[in-house]
């Protein structure tokens, strides 16, 4: 039986794994310029037999049996680093400067690469066509704009993706129905005011007074305007500027900031919110505002039939009881994208499933995602590994004909 044969391709690769992972851990490049990254595992699949895609600037596609006539499920790996100084002391810890893989991007390469190898033993047992990609730009969101707007969804009617994750242990994976991550938007607010000496206030238009007014109005908003319990708003300021010299009036000042959202009509609701708030904070004290945003990514919303085959796939890994059905947190992934697509460009059914990695007896494997010293327990990845791989085996196998 091949799920048998997967886990035992895969737990035998284990090794090959880990030290694939290394190389890439070694190597950390930033979202959208992951150049060796991208062409280290471009090498690998080429080297499977694979047909492989480039796409641009970075990015790849690889199908295994792209000649079927059956379903096509999507398996994606991203691998893009974090401007992040690695604070671990391993042998293999990144060798970039102000650059490290804190949030397991590179385990997810390597999973996904484990799960090629272990899904071309077996093609020929797959009614369909699994098609792998490796997305670049995850942490900015560009990457998963700039694949659904390259064509990566299209023809796909189940996409899955992982997370290698410490805020859950060794042996247990999370998931969920509908809304499970939150999607994001950077915005920047900058004010134009008149500057004037201190001693005279009233003869210049201040900036400072402007931005303070916005960032009262702004959280104001979210605890006035937002339904908290559906469809809850998570605002954070997180840098400000404003003059240069503390005995005059500031005329410039900005605020660069975020929110996340579950809701996408709530979020287009609260951007507008946002700038009638800068408007009138700027009337107020005689100056102007320009309000500019950015979606960084959209919320991750599981489909029903997909994360059925998640959980059913995971259940009989782990265990029923170790798998949870009830993840939401407000992170954010971009994967969220692809399931609902990006502007004119459709998405694809699709779910997202996080993967325990924290070693309760060792407390290294403990600081989360995003930490400096971030150290995710080894032996998880071959479990993420046969997540993947099983996944695509399970749905393709599915009696449902669920071709869209």
């Amino acid at each position: 039986m091949s799920k048998e044969k997967l886990k035992e391709l895969i737990y035998n690769d284990e090794d090959q794994i880990i030290k694939e992972r290394r190389e890439i851990h070694q190597n950390p490049e930033l979202a959208m310029q992951e150049y060796e990254t991208n062409d280290y595992i471009k090498e690998k699949l080429e080297s499977y037999g694979l047909e492989v895609k480039q796409l641009e600037p970075t990015g790849l596609i690889a199908d295994i049996n792209p000649d079927s006539d059956g379903k096509t499920v999507l398996l994606r790996a991203d691998f893009d680093a974090l401007p992040i100084q690695e604070t671990n002391e391993f042998d293999f810890k990144s060798k970039n400067e102000g650059k490290s893989h804190a949030c397991g991007h590179d385990t997810h390469v390597a999973m996904l690469l484990a799960a090629t190898r272990a899904l071309i033993e077996v093609k020929d047992e797959l009614p369909g066509t699994v098609r792998l990609l490796f997305q670049p730009g995850e942490e900015t969101g560009d990457g998963g704009k700039s694949v659904v707007k390259q064509g990566v969804t299209k023809g796909v009617d189940s996409g899955f993706a992982i997370h290698i994750f410490t805020n859950f242990d060794l042996g247990y994976a999370a998931t969920g129905y509908n809304q499970v991550m939150a999607g994001n938007y950077f915005f920047e607010v900058s004010f134009k005011g008149k500057s004037a000496h201190g001693s005279t206030p009233y003869l210049g238009s201040d900036a400072i007074m402007m931005l303070n007014t916005f960032i009262n109005g702004a959280n104001g908003a979210v605890s006035r305007k937002v339904d908290a319990l559906n469809t809850p708003i998570v605002l954070n300021f997180g840098v400000i500027s404003a003059g240069s010299v503390g005995n005059a009036v500031a005329s410039d000042a900005k605020l660069t900031g975020s929110f996340r959202f579950f809701d996408n009509d709530s979020a287009d609701e609260f951007l507008k919110e946002l700038q009638k708030i800068a408007d009138i904070s700027a009337d107020m004290y005689g100056g102007s505002a320009k309000f500019t945003y950015n979606q960084g990514a959209g919320p991750v919303i599981n489909e029903k039939r997909s994360t059925d085959t998640a959980v059913k796939v995971a259940s009989e890994i782990f265990g029923k009881d170790h798998v949870k059905t009830d993840l939401r947190v407000a992170g954010s992934e971009d994967f969220g994208l692809l399931l609902a697509g990006f502007e004119d460009y459709k998405g694809m059914p699709g779910s997202y499933m996080c993967i325990g990695a924290r070693n309760p007896d060792d407390k290294s494997t403990f600081p989360t995602n995003h930490a400096q010293n971030f150290n995710p327990d080894e032996s998880a990845f071959k479990d993420g590994a046969l997540v993947l791989a099983q996944y695509a085996y399970t749905f393709l196998n599915e009696g449902e004909d669920l071709k869209q």
